[in-house]
C-alpha cells in the first residue's frame, strides 16, 4: 500500500491480515507468520509493517519481539483476540467500539499517535555567510585575470582532468 501522505522514513506500508483458527497449532502458525514477515522485511527494510487479525490463542510476543502490539482493549467478551502489531513503537493507541451488526467481536478504533522523525529531532540553526558586493567583484577580477589556457593546454578535452586541476 502507498497512502497519499506518509512520513519520509517509510517507503511504503505492508499489511498482513491473519486468521488463526482456535484449533490451529500455535507453533506452526507462528513459524509461518515469522517466515513471511522476515522475508518481506528483507525485501523492504524501510517499510511500515502492520500485522492484524484474529489470533485467538496465539500471541506473537516471542515470535516477533521487535514488533509492538497495540490492541489493549477487550475484543470478544473478556478476551483480547483481535490484535494489531507494527514494527514502529508509539504509533497507535486503541479503544473498543461496539460490534458491527451481529458480530461477536468488538471493533477496535486505532488512533495514530506516531510522530515522524522530522518532528522528533530538534531544529538545527545554521549560519550562512553572504558575500558582500565588494567580495564578489574581487573574486570576479581574480577569475578574469586567470590564464585559463594553461589548464586547457595541459588537459585538452579531458573534462575530468580539467575539473581536478581547477579544484581549490
Amino acid at each position: 500500500m502507498r497512502p497519499y501522505y506518509m512520513p519520509r522514513e517509510f517507503s511504503h506500508v505492508i499489511l498482513l491480515a491473519v486468521y488463526i483458527p482456535p484449533s490451529a497449532d500455535g507453533g506452526s502458525a507462528c513459524d509461518v507468520i515469522h517466515s513471511i514477515t522476515a522475508s518481506l522485511q528483507t525485501q523492504h527494510p524501510d517499510a511500515l509493517f502492520l500485522i492484524s487479525g484474529d489470533f485467538n490463542h496465539v500471541p506473537l510476543k516471542r515470535t516477533l519481539s521487535s514488533f509492538t502490539q497495540y490492541v489493549k482493549c477487550k475484543t470478544r467478551d473478556n478476551k483480547t483476540l483481535n490484535l494489531m502489531y507494527a514494527n514502529v513503537r508509539n504509533a497507535y493507541s486503541s479503544s473498543a467500539l461496539p460490534p458491527l451488526g451481529r458480530s461477536d467481536h468488538n471493533m477496535v478504533h486505532l488512533l495514530a499517535s506516531y510522530q515522524p522523525n522530522v518532528l522528533q529531532q530538534p531544529p538545527i540553526t545554521r549560519t550562512i555567510r553572504v558575500w558582500s558586493e565588494q567580495s564578489m567583484e574581487s573574486l570576479q577580477d581574480c577569475l578574469d585575470l586567470t590564464d585559463w589556457d594553461v589548464f586547457y593546454r595541459a588537459h585538452g578535452r579531458d573534462i575530468d582532468g580539467l575539473a581536478k586541476a581547477n579544484t581549490f
